[in-house]
């Protein structure tokens, strides 16, 4: 009797250790079996954002692409066929008894090749390609400046580290919306760009107007607006950088951008 309920405790020990043992298994399978899941999930999600990325990247750089094309026939071909007439008016202006006739016509042809030039170089900033970011910044606030009549100040400060030029090209875009937002929404009276140079680069377009609206941050209305601040936390998406919004200030908004840097060479070294 006593062998019999030995082996019966042996046997019933055995089969719960196979039972835990199998229980551990289907537990350790579970596991991971999720995680595998999990790794698959993020893989696929990962591959997703690339993608996203990739088509966001490509669309803005055609986008670019026909501004930059765009930019050059007004220059070359619509500018070019202005300055031909200029100069046709002057010849005939010089055959005629009273030369200031065509006065009118001569000055309304100079306020359509600057405002020409002007589109042309807000397509495509030549500064930008030809000397980098700064210097296409500033000059941005001085042209803004004079054509709006607003006081638009450039400041920097410390050293401001290599950026690549298609980097260089959405941060310009990004700035120049910010202020284009600031004259055309803001009611402001002053705007402030600021660069500061450090382990990141950081910009910041500050005004005097009535504030900024925070439900344009994620929203694109019927009418257009928020689509120029869906663009620039895009083009801030591709950068790897943040925008942030200061809305809780008494009067006026301030708009940052931080950009972290790729390489450590001075832009100013170029």
């Amino acid at each position: 009797m006593d062998a019999e309920v030995s082996q019966f405790t042996l046997i019933f020990s055995l089969a719960t250790v196979g039972m835990l043992v199998l229980a551990g298994f289907i537990i350790v399978f579970v596991v991971f079996y999720q995680k595998k899941m999990i790794q698959e999930q993020v893989k696929r999600q990962q591959l997703e954002l690339d993608f996203q990325q990739k088509m966001l990247e490509a669309t803005l750089e055609s986008e670019e692409n026909e501004r930059r094309k765009l930019a050059g026939d007004l220059h070359d071909s619509v500018g070019g066929m202005l300055s031909t007439i200029r100069v046709g008016l002057t010849s005939i202006a010089k055959q005629l008894p009273d030369p200031k006739i065509i006065d009118q016509s001569k000055q309304m042809l100079d306020d359509t090749l600057t405002s020409v030039r002007r589109i042309s170089l807000d397509l495509m900033p030549s500064t930008l390609e030809k000397f980098g970011l700064l210097p296409a910044l500033k000059e941005i606030c001085e042209r803004f400046q004079a054509a709006s009549l607003i006081p638009v100040t450039f400041s920097e400060e410390g050293e401001v580290q290599f950026i690549e030029t298609k980097s260089e090209l959405k941060i310009f875009r990004i700035v120049q919306e910010l202020i284009n937002n600031a004259i055309k929404h803001a009611q402001a009276s002053t705007i402030e760009v600021k660069v500061i140079g450090g382990d990141q680069l950081t910009i910041s377009v500050e005004d005097d107007g009535i504030g900024f609206d925070p439900f344009l941050k994620h929203h694109v209305t019927p009418n257009g607006s928020g689509l120029g601040l869906y663009n620039m936390e895009n083009r801030a998406r591709l950068l790897n950088a943040k925008l942030e919004y200061d809305t809780k200030r008494p009067k006026g908004s301030k708009i940052t951008l931080r950009v972290p840097y790729e390489k450590t060479e001075s832009l100013h070294r170029r």
